[in-house]
């Protein structure tokens, strides 16, 4: 798995590739632990953009949905990009559908920052 970092003002955008799975997925857990850890406090602004996640068990799952509730404490907020239909059935399986805020388009993420 490999993970980009980008900034768009004060909103970070995760580009993540690969699999969401088993131990891979520690990586991920360990730069969202460090960017909460390096805002102090501060509101954290996060998109994963998953467009290039084949595939993504519990363990993905439970690393995006601690984000979220790390985020949330410090009134930030995180989005999901681009979730393909495996990712997206493994989020309404485990009835999550209606916490996470999902878009199609990068813009339209970027927007949503906007309107909160």
């Amino acid at each position: 798995m490999q993970v980009n970092l980008r900034h768009n003002d004060n909103i970070i955008i995760l580009d993540i590739e690969g699999n969401l799975v088993g131990p891979n997925t520690i990586g991920l857990k360990n730069i969202i632990d460090n960017l909460i850890r390096e805002a102090d406090g501060e509101q954290v602004f996060l998109i994963l953009n998953l467009e290039r996640v084949q595939m993504m068990d519990s363990s993905g799952l439970g690393v995006i949905v601690a984000a979220y509730a790390s985020i949330r404490r410090n009134m930030g907020r995180i989005v999901l990009l681009n979730i393909g239909g495996n990712i997206r059935s493994l989020i309404i399986m485990a009835k999550l559908v209606t916490i996470f805020d999902r878009y199609d388009t990068e813009a339209e993420a970027l927007a949503s920052f906007q309107t909160t």
